[in-house]
């Protein structure tokens, strides 16, 4: 699917910055941490998404929403939203009949990409905690 018609999800580290401050202002402890604990994983999704499109792209996979939601439970060992895999990777009228014939390359692509995806992962980490950092 071509970027033009994806519905494209990006959640930038400026975007957590500002998601930070205000969850700083909030007076509920409880409220704060649920807009941080969000915002981390708006931003990890965001970093997942760049990889799937890298696969999708370089590797030439006729990518679906489960295959998506495969590949990144393969890599960091848990999903992320069902809705915005929907959105990018779904495919109009397709039925279990004329589903991605790529999913038996879904180990390969998982074994293929898992070190780097995690190493941007652990980097996105690593940047968050920079910026709460400098937040409180």
């Amino acid at each position: 699917m071509s970027s033009k018609e994806k519905t494209i999800f990006i959640y930038t580290l400026e975007d957590y910055k500002a998601d930070i401050k205000i969850s700083k202002s909030l007076d509920d402890i409880g409220k704060r941490r649920a807009l941080a604990t969000a915002s981390s994983k708006k931003y990890k999704q965001t970093v997942l998404f760049g990889w799937l499109e890298k696969v999708e792209v370089n590797e030439q996979v006729d990518l679906t929403p489960t295959l998506a939601l495969n590949l990144v439970k393969g890599w960091i060992g848990r999903g992320i939203d069902r809705e915005r895999l929907n959105k990018w990777f779904m495919t109009t009228d397709r039925t279990a009949a004329n589903k991605s014939e790529d999913h038996h390359r879904k180990d390969e692509l998982i074994e293929k990409y898992k070190e780097r995806v995690n190493n941007d992962i652990k980097k996105a980490i690593v940047d968050m905690r920079k910026i709460k950092k400098s937040v409180f």
